[in-house]
Parts: structure tokens; sequence; C-alpha cells
């Protein structure tokens, strides 16, 4: 059974992966490159052999484990289940396991030969051959460790000596038959590739390559280890002799040819998550979560309803407050009195340029945003329904056999991420940088109020790496179109509406475009997924009728909508009232910043009958989470099938509960684990 995860925070974000790892071991080397290969941020612990338990002890796993990985979901104690889990979670473009029954048959040969027989060999042969060389053997064990380890290690050599050739066994009567073995297993792999394949399984690496490559690599010392290892030149003259005879055969230049291909560069030291775009120590954190508790959904709708009953519109100096339904629209109605450029346009001109959400009724408003609404086809529906589906049905697959699962970084936000690279056609650089450049921009453009300055250079670093590449993509793309390659995706249908005529954006108004469409599209879907979630959870009753009718999208729509007003994700929408105008009898002056209050809106009396109950029978287009008149939100159409599929994945469950709370990355929910029974 795999153990749970841990869900503390780390230091200045939510916690990084954790590996506990030996550092010249080659079965930590393989998880670590898988890690690196999948692109799952991680910090490497590393100790002494021997000297190791403690640590693992304390991470609640036994003296057989490792590596040990630890993740929110889960504590991973050995090898098999690291890689199952870290391949499980990769796009399926990434995933190394083969998917065909008779592919996996060999696979599953090749690896019991890797691991149970190959692995075991090199590791004792190493140590058979150096263990009596107590300075070479510090070299590489004295690296990577905690500094008491460093001490002890050379104090109580002999004693940790002695325990490895038991333990493994290593002592020097292991060197012949070890070194038979791993010819032997050579041979074997050598006949297989003696068909001119380029790897174990044929054109394209698979695990097993990977797994060769790792556990031989004590016996052919590449370069691009990602632990530590001996220098070639410090090794007995038979143990070099050895590496030169292996490194000479077919299996051995094929390891080898994995390091120099296919093992990318280890993850640098990480402070804190690299998604994290506002980075918090302890103090800080839980300042503004205290903060944001005092002054959250429960105490702003009882502040609502005073505000409803005596002052519905109240201006206090440079700031107005509207906060009844029928305010609350006619002020986002009025576009042309209570303007958003001056709300949205000066972010979005220095981050990206010109985009409609920054734009005032106009003619460059309706061309734009026009094109846009051009390219989304009759039937549009079913193609998101389908690529969501398939998305959250993987994620969900990965996390049964753990019997946990973060919602926010194990499902909303890699479905949402490969959903702007199915469906937007943005395939992104790799998911951690995509989901740091969405919620950078996005925490900047629409919730940095105060204008904090670190939150603003944290969105100006990911425009100057988003740009460049989407101007590369789209002329890319534009090229494969004009070769006759066909696409069905967003981008590649307005960069083709284009070369017909059906538009004149050029290539920076492409850009232009296209990032503002995905920049909402990840941590808007992400944060009210959760949101709704966790409302569910905590609303028995609501939870069980949501269940009943997890496969009616429609009336699990209703549901999630109106739950959803317990915590929306946007409290008010805001404006600008340019001239001076009047809203239910009260003047608000020019250049007031009006405050609209849809958060209060949809629990007032008036227009929401048994606003305090969760219905399923109020009409959509009342509901406000995604704000109202011409600025309603542009993916909206999208969200009213990503929330209830999202939601529906995780209702299927069963006896699905909080875990653990939410842990948040400034506004945005970034750590919700959930457990079920598997």
């Amino acid at each position: 059974m795999i153990k749970p995860g841990s869900t503390r925070r780390g230091a200045n974000s939510k916690q990084l992966n954790r590996l506990l790892t030996i550092p010249v071991s080659h079965i930590s080397e393989l998880v670590r490159w898988m890690l690196d290969y999948g692109g799952v941020p991680y910090r490497e612990e590393g100790s002494v052999p021997m000297l190791h338990l403690p640590a693992f002890l304390l991470a609640g796993t036994d003296a057989k484990a490792m590596p040990v990985l630890i993740t929110s979901e889960a504590t991973l104690c050995t090898m098999r289940e690291s890689l199952q889990y870290i391949n499980a979670r990769l796009p399926a473009e990434l995933r190394l396991y083969p998917r065909d029954e008779k592919g996996m048959a060999e696979t599953e040969r090749l690896l019991a030969l890797l691991v149970d027989k190959l692995g075991l060999a090199t590791r004792n042969y190493g140590y058979a051959m150096l263990l009596p060389q107590k300075e070479t053997v510090l070299s590489f064990w004295q690296q990577r460790v905690p500094n008491w380890q460093k001490w002890l290690a050379e104090r109580a050599y002999p004693v940790l000596a002695k325990a490895m050739e038991k333990s493994l066994p290593a002592d020097p009567g292991q060197v012949e038959p070890c070194k038979q073995q791993i010819e032997a297993i050579f041979a074997e792999l050598d006949a297989l590739l003696a068909d001119g394949r380029a790897y174990l399984l044929g054109d394209g690496p698979t695990i097993a390559d990977y797994c060769l490559a790792a556990l031989s690599a004590p016996v052919l010392l590449p370069e691009q280890f990602g632990g530590v290892q001996p220098p070639k030149e410090a090794l007995p003259a038979a143990y070099q002799a050895f590496v030169e005879q292996l490194r000479a055969s077919s299996t051995g230049a094929l390891a080898l040819k994995m390091y120099r291909e296919h093992r990318p560069a280890p993850t640098p030291v990480l402070d804190y998550h690299p998604t994290s775009t506002t980075p918090q120590n302890f103090v800080s954190y839980y300042l503004a979560r205290g903060i944001a508790l005092l002054t959250g959904a429960t105490v702003q709708r009882w502040l609502f309803g005073l505000l409803r009953k005596h002052k519905p519109v109240l201006v206090l100096g440079k700031r107005a407050l509207v906060t009844s339904d029928s305010d609350v629209r006619e002020t986002l109605a009025r576009d042309t009195e209570f303007t958003i450029a001056e709300i949205n346009a000066p972010n979005m001109q220095r981050l990206n340029g010109p985009f409609f959400l920054g734009m005032d009724r106009s003619e460059a408003y309706s061309k734009e945003q026009g094109a846009l609404r051009r390219v989304i086809k009759p039937g549009e529906d079913q193609l998101i329904r389908r690529i969501v589906r398939q998305h959250c049905d993987e994620m969900i697959q990965a996390a049964l056999p753990v019997g946990r699962i973060d919602m926010v970084s194990q499902l909303t936000r890699p479905v949402a991420r490969r959903f702007i690279r199915d469906y937007l056609g943005v395939p992104g650089p790799d998911e951690v940088t995509m989901m740091r450049w969405m919620r950078s921009l996005f925490h900047d453009l629409f919730l940095n109020l105060s204008s904090q300055r670190s939150i603003q250079i944290t969105a100006e670093q990911s425009f100057r790496e988003m740009g460049p590449y989407l101007l590369n993509l789209i002329a890319e793309r534009r090229q494969r179109i004009k070769q006759g390659e066909q696409f069905e995706d967003f981008l590649s249908r307005l960069i083709k509406m284009g070369m017909d005529g059906e538009h004149d954006l050029d290539d920076d108004g492409i850009r232009r475009n296209i990032s503002g469409l995905i920049v909402g599209a990840l941590d808007t879907t992400s944060m009210a997924t959760t949101l709704i979630v966790e409302q569910l959870l905590s609303k028995p009753d609501v939870l069980q009728r949501a269940k009943q009718v997890v496969d009616d999208e429609d009336k699990l729509l209703h549901l999630c909508f109106d739950v959803f007003r317990f915590n929306t994700m946007a409290a008010a929408m805001r404006r600008h009232c340019k001239n001076g105008a009047e809203v239910a009898g009260v003047k608000i002056p020019p250049g007031t910043e009006v405050f609209a209050f849809t958060a209060s809106a949809m629990f007032d009396e008036s227009a929401w009958p048994e606003p305090l109950s969760v219905r399923d029978d109020r009409a959509l287009d009342r509901y406000m989470h995604f704000g109202d008149g011409m600025h309603r939100c542009f993916g909206e159409y999208i969200n009213r099938i990503q929330i209830p599929t999202l939601v529906a994945s995780l209702l299927r469950l069963n006896n699905l509960k909080i875990s653990s709370g939410i842990l948040y990355d400034g506004p945005f929910p970034d750590q919700f684990v959930l457990s079920f029974d598997r």
C-alpha cells in the first residue's frame, strides 16, 4: 500500500517533491533522471550509504527503501513505484511505458533482467572493487550530503565499509561472479540489438533504455551522470579495463548514447516551487491567509447584506461600491459610462499589447473580438468535451493506485494546460514553464490591485520569454499550413483565416490575442473548479445531490455554479467612471473607480430567491462568476464544459473527502489533496 505524502507547506511555497537518495546510487539516478526528463520539480536530499537510514525512517519508510520520492499525494518507497507514478502523470507524448500488450510484456521482461540482475551486479561489482580504497570511496560518498555525514563517514569508514560488504554483498569474492553476470547480460542485449534496431524495443527509447543506461552507469561512468561518481582514472586498472570493454559493446554504446542524447541537465537547487509566482515565507504567508480568512466570503456576505439594505451604492472618495443585483448589472451594462480601458489596458499594454479585454466599445474591439468568435465552429462543444474528458480520465487513472489526488497540481492545472495545447493550439516549451507564464501574467494583469513591483517583475520576465515563443510558433504553424498540414486547433484556424483574408491581424495581432486567451484559460479554470469542490465537500447534502446527477452535465453545472456563489473567485468587477454618472439615484463623480460586487449581487434576495440555499433551477446566464455585460468572460462557454467535467471526474471516486486543506500561491489555490477509497 502506498503511504500518504507530505502536505505541509515548504519554507517559501508549497513543498517541492522531495527525493531522498544516495547520490552515487544508480537506482537513485534512474528516478532522478525520470523527474528531470518529465520536468517534475523536486529537491534532492542525499545521504552517505548506511547513514541514509535515519532520514529514510523519519520519512516513514523502511531500511530497504531506495530511493524515496515524497509528493503531496504519496510517499513512494521503491524505484518501480516512483517510475510508474511519474510516468502516469506525464503528458501522453512523453510517457515511456508501451501501451500495447506485446510491448508491455517485453518491457517487463527487460526490466526484470535490468533491475533484478544487472542493477545488482553493477552495484556489487563497483563496491567490491572500491571499498578497500577508502580515499576513492570517500571522494564520492562525501559529495551532496549533510556536513555531519561527511564528518562521520570519514571517522566511521571501516564500520560502514564492513556493513556494506555484508549487506550488499560486496566482498572481494563478488568481483568475478558479478563481472561474469554483467558480461552475460550485455551479450544478451547485444544479440537483441544485432538486428540494427536503434533502441531495445525499436526506433524510439522506452523505459527499458533509460533503465539500461542508469543501471549500467557504475561500469560505464557516463560523463552526464546526474549523481556523483568516481573519476575513471581513480579506479583500479582492472576496473578501468572492464569499463573500456563494456563501452565498446553495442549495449554499452546504446547506454552512453542515452546519456548523451536523452539525459537532461539535473534540476538546479530550488528555493521554492517553480510554478509559484508569489513566494512567501511562513510569517507573511500565514499572516496573509489570516487576513483572507477574516475578510473572506462569509464576512463579505454579512457586510454585503448590510450594504444592500442600507447603502446599495456607496461612494467613498474616489471609490464607489455597488452591491445590489440590479445596480451591478446596470453598471456593467453601461459600458460607455463605466469603462474598462483605464483598469485593464495599462497592464495589458505594458505586458502584451492591446487585447479586447482592455478595450472599451470601439471598432478595434469589435474587429478583434469578432475575429476570435468566428474561429469557433458550430458543435465545438463536442470537441471541447472530448479533449477535457480524455485528460481528466488519464489523471484520475493515474491517481487510482494511490488513493489520493492533489486536485490542483495533478488534475485541474495539467488538464487545463493540456487543453490549451490540444484545443487552443499552444503547446508551450514544457508544462512547468507554461504554468509559470500563465499564472504570473494572470496575477499581474487582473489581480495585482496594489501594483506590487515584485509581481510585475515576474510577469514581465514571463512575457519576455512567451512573446518570442509565440511569434516563432505562429510563423512555424503558418509554414506547415502552407505545406498542406491539417490542424483543427484554435490558433491554426485563426492563422488560416488570416491567410484566407477573413481578418487582417498580422502575426503580432495573432500573438496578442492568443496570449490573452491562454493567460485566462489555465488558472481561471483551476481556481473555479477547486473552490467549487471545496464548497461541495463542505456541504454533505449538496455533495450527495451532485453525485446523483454526476452523469447529467447540465444539472451538475447548475449545482456547481450555484454553490460557487458561496466563495466565488472574484468578488467584484472593476470599472472606471469617466465623466460622472448616477446609479440608483447616487451620483458618482468623474474619475471614480467603481467596484461592481458580483459576489454580493448573487445573494440579493430581490433577484435570487432563497439565496442561502443551493438550487439547480436558476438560469445560467444570471450567474456573474465570469462577469456580465460586453466584457463577460470570452472563455465562459468553454468553462461551462470544463468545470462540470472536472468536478464529475472527482465525484465518481468513492468516499471522496478532504485530506489536507487548500494551500495558496498568492490568490491562487495551489494544493488541495483529496483522499478516496481505491
